[in-house]
């Protein structure tokens, strides 16, 4: 069967609108990242009066996380301390977080020496 002009036409209307519409989103995508990350940063900077209750927060975190994976009940028995794959992995993770923290918490020390050496 063949298709009528009409429906050629639709069909053809319909791609051009999809491509319309895709290259007004690449277009815009930027613009509106750049947006949306000029808000978040205003808004991190309505918060930087509580950086100190945010880093007390993350450092108390980090020691009750710490606590809970190296309690010396967790794992003991009378027999010795065998400690399971799982508990290995986790105290892994927790080492890995906490690496990331403390760059997070110390950046304001090391960034601006870090960009002005990188350019």
């Amino acid at each position: 069967m063949k298709k009528s002009p009409v429906a050629h036409w639709s069909d053809f209307g319909a791609l051009t609108t999809a491509g319309t519409v895709a290259a007004t989103i690449f277009c815009c995508l930027p613009f509106a990242t750049g947006v949306v990350g000029a808000a978040v940063a205003a808004f991190g900077a309505r918060l930087m009066p509580l950086q100190p209750v945010f880093m007390g927060l993350s450092l108390t975190a980090l020691a009750y996380s710490f606590y809970q994976a190296y309690r010396p009940g967790a794992t003991c028995s009378a027999d010795g301390c065998d400690v399971p794959a799982a508990l290995r992995r986790r105290r892994f993770v927790l080492w890995v977080v906490t690496m990331a923290v403390i760059a997070m918490l110390t950046a304001n020390w090391w960034a601006n020496w870090a960009i002005y050496w990188s350019l």
